[in-house]
């Protein structure tokens, strides 16, 4: 009788657990992260939205983003393929130290590109503001790296 009411104990427990941490995942109050939504149109949206681009403008920002696309597809690919290059030397007996010194400053340089190809992306955008629309640019600056960055950055 004790180890069955000690067991229904630990039953009950680990259900209680269950029910807290699916009821967390559920009523969580965050935002989902920009990138999700049909291609990538979260910040499309949050920046038209933000800046109160006209139809023009728009359409010139529509420009902006498929060469942006295009250049980040390739840096992306060129990414992967690097970071492949580096994790198969871990499956040689001895490891090439100046080789996987050269692949990880190579996959910095381009993750320096990536970078410098975002700033620009803003830059761009930028130029397509009018005076007015500046000010609510420059508070979408503010917030980049929270919208965009990483795991849509630190939670608030």
């Amino acid at each position: 009788m004790n180890k069955t009411k000690l067991l229904s104990i630990a039953v009950i427990g680990l259900l209680l657990i269950n029910l807290a941490t699916l009821g967390l995942m559920f009523f969580k109050q965050g935002r989902p992260h920009p990138e999700h939504g049909p291609r990538g149109e979260g910040p499309k949206k949050i920046i038209i939205e933000r800046l109160n681009f006209d139809a023009a403008q728009q359409e010139k920002y529509e420009v902006i983003i498929k060469e942006h696309r295009s250049k980040m597809q390739e840096l992306n690919k060129n990414s992967r393929g690097l970071h492949d290059e580096l994790y198969s030397l871990l499956t040689s007996a001895n490891i090439d130290k100046v080789k996987s010194d050269s692949l990880i400053q190579t996959i910095a340089d381009n993750q320096k590109a990536l970078d410098n190809l975002n700033f620009d992306h803003f830059q761009k955008i930028k130029a397509i503001c009018t005076d007015k629309q500046l000010e609510n640019f420059n508070g979408l600056a503010r917030d980049l790296a929270q919208l965009f960055g990483p795991h849509g950055g630190p939670p608030k």
